[in-house]
């Protein structure tokens, strides 16, 4: 970004100090070269002035940009950080070396020399929206803000600090406040691909996704050769169930760099999506690469399991992702665990009361790694290693259904009484005989990146409480748990155990893609979950088909 709005230094040398007029013609001749994209011309322009003048810092710093236009990071950093030495109180080489250290991911480096141009050249915008652009690089999202609204109060169209402003607010949650910011950068020039790609993810994440994928292909448009708009079109084409497309988007990414791992994460889910489960969980590897997701993987305390024998070895899994997750893929415990010596879970707390009766071992996340782990794996690794199918998922009937083993630790017997005691739900006069009982949950955690598009608006499940001859219970935990006018027991669930007592006790469970649908699955518990649009809805918002399928199964269950 920085090249587009920073021009080449249009510096001219001091008749005082030169030795011949013709390093005179040189130097211009490097600068007309540079702006007409002669980029190579222009270097070998500069190199013939500091030939002449050793350690000019125009030339420099002009070469400095050529070489770094032309992808040359190491020398363009060399020759920047010449000229800062050079001329301490040059600005321009300042923001020049700022530029490329932001290319070289060294964010904190940019971030110092921006504030050194800053500081020299206070009244300009240009040294503040290198600042923006650095804070934002390193991911300080309200400081890129700050310094692109002071760089945008010294020239209000300065397009770079507009770009950096609406980038920051989309990263803090804000998605209409950066589309408006979009909107005016794209005004002002219409040929530019990150903001088209950036409104893209705004209003994708607005559920404008039509909207997003337009802009998406208009940024493709400018520039094919844009790998994150072929990733986030990977995205929104998989929200929008069509997965082959996605996977195409995606693949076009990885052409690009075949080391960009958001591509390769966004496919996995596409592929999986689409049933491939070969392929989609291979990509779903590179989630340990992502630069959001990565960081949450340290080292494995033990070699990591390849899928070799098991006998005589004690295998540590390790947990990951969301709590429902960690239920989902708890499928694959008990076989590794009859072919082990031992098998541990490291996993939250608070669902080792629930895990209880499976046979294996458990610790916390935070806990040191039993002494004699022979080897370990993370949890959600496990279909890849072995090769899971559609056809051999394990457990598919259940694998903690009550047994005499939890029925304690579930309280089942205690869930069963206070179930007994709820107020009846019929009309009146209405005779009740074998009447079901049904759990409800309607909203998933409002912190969840796709919460939008999972729970339900309020109101959404009304058509279900007049169904004759049933009684429906709420689930649902926090500020929305009483939105329907049911028993809630929500005030008495303390842990995933408390509500595989209650799920035990119920005829059925209709929910929103959370962790209840992962424990019912797990208790082999006739489950209704409500998706969106990549799975059930016809069209994305659109709850009353997959709430209108949920209503005509339970009319046909006796």
């Amino acid at each position: 970004m920085f090249r587009r709005y920073h021009q080449a230094m249009n510096h001219t040398l001091d008749p005082r100090i030169l030795t011949e007029v013709s390093v005179e013609q040189i130097f211009q001749d490097g600068l007309r070269a540079y702006h007409a994209g002669e980029l190579t011309y222009a270097v070998q322009a500069f190199s013939e002035v500091l030939v002449q003048l050793p350690g000019f810092p125009p030339a420099l710093t002009n070469r400095a940009l050529a070489a770094w236009s032309l992808g040359n990071l190491d020398h363009a950093a060399a020759d920047a950080q010449a000229a800062c030495r050079a001329t301490p109180d040059l600005a321009e080489a300042w923001l020049v070396a700022g530029a490329i250290l932001i290319d070289r991911g060294d964010q904190p480096g940019a971030i110092a020399h921006y504030q050194r141009a800053v500081a020299l050249r206070p009244e300009l915008a240009a040294p503040r929206a290198g600042l923006a652009a650095a804070c934002l690089a390193a991911g300080q999202h309200a400081s890129a803000e700050q310094a692109a609204a002071l760089a945008l109060s010294l020239d209000p169209n300065c397009i770079h600090a507009r770009f950096t402003l609406g980038s920051a607010r989309s990263a803090q949650g804000d998605p209409l406040g950066a589309i408006h910011q979009f909107n005016q950068v794209l005004a002002a020039d219409t040929a530019h691909a990150g903001a088209y790609l950036n409104r893209g993810n705004a209003r994708i994440n607005c559920n404008d996704i039509a909207g997003g994928v337009a802009d998406l292909r208009a940024a493709l448009a400018i520039n094919p050769g844009l790998k994150e708009a072929w990733a986030s079109l990977g995205v929104a084409l998989t929200i929008q169930a069509d997965t082959a497309a996605a996977i195409t988007a995606c693949d076009h990414a990885i052409a690009l760099d075949p080391d960009f791992a958001v591509a390769h994460w966004n496919r996995g889910v596409a592929a999986l999506l689409g049933g491939d489960f070969a392929a989609g969980f291979a990509a779903y590897e590179w989630r340990k690469r992502h630069p959001v997701y990565g960081r949450h993987f340290d080292r494995l305390p033990a070699p990591t399991w390849q899928g070799e024998p098991l006998a005589g070895r004690h295998l540590l899994v390790r947990a990951e992702q969301g709590l429902g997750d960690t239920i989902m893929f708890a499928r694959f415990l008990p076989a590794l665990a009859s072919q082990a010596r031992h098998l541990t879970l490291a996993c939250h707390k608070t669902l080792h009361t629930l895990f209880a009766g499976m046979g294996i071992g458990l610790c916390t996340l935070d806990d040191p790694a039993p002494p004699d782990v022979d080897c370990a794996i993370d949890q959600m690794s496990l279909p890849h290693v072995l090769a899971l199918t559609p056809t051999t998922i394990p457990a598919a009937e259940g694998y903690l259904a009550p047994t005499t083993a939890n029925a304690d630790h579930w309280n089942i017997e205690h869930w069963r009484a206070t179930l007994a005691r709820q107020p009846e739900q019929h009309q009146p006069g209405q005779r009740l005989i074998g009447q079901r009982l049904i759990g409800l949950v309607w909203a998933g955690n409002p912190g969840h990146n796709n919460d939008q598009r999972r729970s339900l608006p309020q109101g959404a499940l009304t058509p279900l409480l007049a169904l004759p001859n049933t009684r429906f219970i709420a689930l649902q935990l926090g500020a929305r748990h009483a939105e329907y006018d049911i028993p809630s027991l929500a005030p008495q669930i303390t842990d995933f155990a408390s509500t595989a007592g209650i799920l035990a006790n119920l005829d059925a469970v209709v929910t929103v893609d959370t962790s209840i649908a992962h424990l019912a699955g797990a208790m082999g518990k006739p489950c209704h979950v409500l998706l969106s649009a990549s799975h059930r809805q016809t069209q994305l918002g659109d709850w009353s088909g997959p709430i209108q399928s949920i209503l005509t199964a339970l009319q046909s269950i006796p």
